[in-house]
């Protein structure tokens, strides 16, 4: 009987450590050190959150939070007009703080794109801002030296495929379980998946270069959304295809990969719950004192 039970726990074991070394790629260690020198050595860059919540000026979840519906949320769409927008200034700024880095949002949850896609007509081009507003951010910041990054939303409330989950503007009441079925009952998240990869492909080769990509983020689980529904795997091999220098965070639900990560990205935290990240590679722009 003892022999049995051993067994069965060097199998489970040995099961372990397969499992935990599973690699989507064949970069080694050095090399990945290498990739990520500039990065580490960095310390300092500087992370841009915007889009069309910042209208109604209660947070970037406001859609989510008050259950906002697209038609609703239609009239900030209307008046996108940012006439304070200068990321000259900005970047010279930035320069001038010593940040290495600086991160934009391409696209939050809800969906608005600041850059012109070609795969929706819900973009800051089709605003009264009429311009990719993407492409001046790369060019001023390019300029004065600092590295470039895009934040893209794997969510998408906008979306007409993206299904109805726990954080969807349009969920159902808690329990009420059915109405889950009726309300995804057109919509395909293969489509969106499909528009995803296409718009994150624009992203990745319109604008040379790009140091870092952001995917935010998954929540696996009843009524949530990881890996399978963003197809991460096929998503992020297609990343570091189009991109092959680029440093890529961890929200893309793959911890049991060894390469699915390049840093962490712990969130209002403070600083004794960083103690956990001691050691691992990560970066924090929101501390709770």
């Amino acid at each position: 009987m003892k022999k049995t039970i051993l067994s069965i726990l060097l199998l489970l074991n040995l099961a372990l450590t397969v499992s935990a070394q599973k690699r989507l790629g064949k970069e080694t260690t050095a090399e990945k050190t290498k990739r990520m020198e500039w990065w580490t050595n960095a310390r300092f860059g500087m992370f841009i959150h915007w889009g069309l919540y910042a209208l109604p000026a209660r947070h970037e979840w406001v859609k989510s939070y008050e259950h906002i519906t697209n038609e609703d949320y239609q009239k900030y769409f209307d008046k996108f007009n940012p006439d304070l927008f200068n990321p000259k200034q900005w970047a010279k700024e930035a320069k001038a703080a010593g940040m290495k880095y600086a991160v934009l949002t391409t696209k939050h949850h809800e969906g608005f794109t600041l850059f012109d896609s070609k795969y929706t007509d819900y973009k800051a081009t089709n605003t009264p801002a009429k311009r990719d507003l993407i492409k001046e951010f790369v060019e001023a910041f390019r300029a004065e030296g600092i590295k470039i990054g895009f934040y893209y939303s794997l969510i998408d409330w906008h979306h007409p495929d993206f299904t109805v989950d726990a954080i969807h503007p349009l969920r159902p009441e808690k329990g009420n379980e059915d109405a889950y079925t009726a309300l995804n009952k057109n919509r395909d998240m293969a489509k969106y998946r499909k528009y995803m990869y296409n718009q994150v492909t624009e992203l990745l080769t319109k604008y040379g270069k790009i140091d870092i990509f952001w995917a935010d983020y998954s929540y696996p689980g009843k009524h949530g959304k990881g890996r399978d529904d963003w197809g991460s795997v096929e998503l992020l091999k297609q990343i570091r295809k189009l991109q092959p220098e680029i440093i890529v965070d961890n929200r893309l639900d793959l911890k049991d990969y060894e390469d699915g990560t390049d840093f962490e990205t712990p969130e209002q935290v403070g600083p004794k719950e960083l103690e956990k990240y001691r050691g691992k590679v990560w970066e924090t722009g929101l501390i709770r004192l």
